[in-house]
């Protein structure tokens, strides 16, 4: 029988958490062949000593690949190096420091799938879980199961849908345009592009956890850079930016309504990130200002016109290296 989905996962000093990781994906029970295609990006924690030892007692159905320097701090697509792996019908992605939930996952989703070619995409509820695997919060994208239009998704692409509860064709994402990619959007680009091919499908159990905070993860990474260097977050929201405006021009303008929003959304927080008060106090953004706290305004206000004062305070606080800060 051939093989119906390939999961591909990504680990990074994951070791932890990778083996809870691979334990969901060994757990689920189907009526088909599924794969594990995971690719270890040189970790130092001994997380691919880990991934080494679960592909000798699995070889059938675990294929690893092993970094020997670390590919993402280079700017590499790392998915570059799983596709070619891929032999399944259908993809679905999770990072290795999450996991799945429900043993059924992957037959639900491929049930519906197969019943229903005019979905390109669908996705399921989840759960934000600590280090410990604890419950944080219950994320809900959908409140029912239901199906959402092409032009739905598109118009909220950025809510919040758990990479790891995704699933999708393999054919669809080999067809990604090249020129749609854009740096550091995530996984918009792609998402997006599906929509072109049908409509989505959400599920509302939750049948996979997204840990937060884990040292090294895409969360924390955010975090760390939002406060050491803002000026990484500012390049993030300019990459969607780009992808939104390359997306309109193939899509030749079919969705601009849609995208307007997350345009927008995108603005805001370069201008906020920035302190432009000048373009925060103009429509489409001064709703959003008007709405903050009155001290984050007054910190925006006096970054804008009294950028001396701001200096001296950092020069006060921090002697010379106040001087560096930016933002």
């Amino acid at each position: 029988m051939e093989t119906m989905v390939s999961i591909l996962t990504t680990a990074y000093n994951h070791a932890p958490y990778i083996a809870q990781t691979l334990e969901s994906f060994l757990m689920q029970k189907t009526e088909f062949p599924f794969e594990i295609v995971i690719h270890d990006d040189a970790s130092t924690d001994g997380t691919a000593d880990i991934i080494r030892s679960y592909a000798e007692k699995y070889p059938e159905i675990i294929h690893p690949i092993f970094q020997t320097e670390n590919q993402y701090s280079k700017g590499v697509d790392v998915y570059g190096f799983m596709l070619p792996l891929v032999r399944g019908k259908y993809i679905a992605q999770c990072e290795g420091d999450d996991y799945w939930c429900d043993e059924r996952k992957l037959q639900k989703q491929v049930d519906y799938m197969e019943a229903h070619p005019e979905c390109s995409y669908c996705f399921c509820n989840s759960y934000n879980v600590d280090l410990n695997s604890q419950v944080i919060k219950e994320v809900s994208p959908v409140n029912q199961s239901r199906v959402l239009s092409s032009r739905e998704m598109i118009a909220k692409p950025e809510i919040y849908l758990a990479t790891a509860g995704t699933l999708y064709r393999t054919k669809d994402s080999i067809d990604f345009p090249k020129e749609m990619l854009a740096g550091e959007a995530g996984d918009i680009p792609l998402r997006n592009f599906l929509m072109l091919r049908g409509n989505a499908y959400g599920f509302a159990e939750r049948m996979v956890c997204y840990r937060v905070m884990v040292p090294g993860s895409c969360s924390d990474r955010y975090a760390r850079e939002l406060k050491k260097d803002p000026e990484s977050i500012i390049r993030k929201n300019r990459a969607y930016l780009d992808f939104y405006e390359k997306f309109d021009e193939y899509t030749e303008g079919r969705y601009h309504q849609e995208l307007l929003p997350n345009i927008n959304e995108h603005l805001f927080l370069i201008y906020r990130l920035e302190s432009n008060w000048k373009k925060l106090r103009k429509p489409p953004f001064r709703e959003r200002l008007d709405r903050l706290p009155a001290k984050q305004k007054a910190i925006l206000f006096t970054k804008y016109y009294l950028p001396w004062l701001v200096k001296g305070y950092r020069m006060m606080r921090y002697g010379k290296r106040g001087l560096e800060k930016k933002y």
